[in-house]
């Protein structure tokens, strides 16, 4: 097994406004996208950074809590929790899922229109872990939800925007053994022709120009005449090397075929 280890940094941005509604948004979802050489061990996303940027001007300015000297620590707090939570306000509910169709609750934040300033930033990381990262396996989700809690939803001029980053990590086993083959036969034409889709799983491949004609093959979606890799009749190629894009293939003159294996 010879394991190797691709890193990813992506950006997270998603913007809810009064078009929104109430349904939950996903703003992350761990999806594997492109190609990569070898079996797929795994797929691990790092959540590094994640923020709510929110403006609420469709409510009223809520003031600071009215702390006095002999309050204590608890009264100050309390203070402070009844502000947040009593005052008019739209809530941001914070999910997270495993899977294409489940969401899990994991917190909630108070969206205010605070007095003398324009806009709040809540840290959302807070709300799920006291890590540096927000770990999330292979299909790992994080959503938002906008809930109306008696003050409506976002109204026009009302924006709230979640944005982040993280690094999505792919380990991928390029010596692992072969687990199928796939036997093919494909016409080659005067004019490029694709003979093998890509293939992020392929170990080995095979091709051999039976037909009576020589043909040029492309390691890529478009062959040229007099490019490439020339192969007479009866002559065959094989990849062992990691490749895993197209193959294309054109004839010298009239139609000619190619047979072989593909190994994954």
């Amino acid at each position: 097994m010879v394991i190797s280890t691709f890193n990813k940094a992506k950006t997270i941005v998603k913007s809810l406004d009064s078009a929104t509604g109430q349904s939950i948004i996903p703003v992350f979802s761990n999806t594997l996208v492109g190609n990569y050489p070898g079996q797929i061990v795994s797929v691990n996303a790092f959540v590094k950074n994640l923020k709510a940027h929110a403006k609420i001007s469709s409510l009223a300015p809520v003031k600071l809590p009215n702390f006095q000297l002999e309050d204590s620590e608890t009264d100050k707090l309390y203070k402070t929790l009844d502000i947040e939570w009593g005052s008019a306000r739209k809530q941001l509910n914070l999910y997270i899922s495993d899977n294409q169709t489940d969401w899990y609750q994991v917190g909630a934040i108070s969206l205010l229109n605070p007095s003398g300033y324009p806009y709040r930033i809540y840290n959302l990381m807070d709300l799920i872990t006291d890590n540096l990262a927000i770990e999330l396996g292979e299909n790992g989700r994080i959503g938002v939800q906008i809930q109306d809690v008696g003050y409506g939803a976002l109204q026009t001029g009302d924006l709230v925007t979640i944005h982040g980053s993280y690094v999505q990590e792919i380990a991928t086993d390029s010596n692992a053994t072969i687990q199928s083959t796939i036997d093919f036969e494909k016409l080659v034409e005067v004019e490029s022709t694709v003979i093998l889709g890509a293939n992020p799983l392929r170990k080995y491949l095979a091709i051999t120009n039976n037909g009576n004609n020589s043909i040029y093959l492309n390691l890529g979606d478009s062959a040229t005449l007099g490019k490439g890799l020339y192969l007479t009749p009866a002559g065959s190629f094989d990849l062992d090397k990691p490749y895993f894009g197209s193959i294309s293939a054109i004839s010298t003159s009239d139609i000619s075929s190619v047979s072989g294996v593909e190994c994954s």
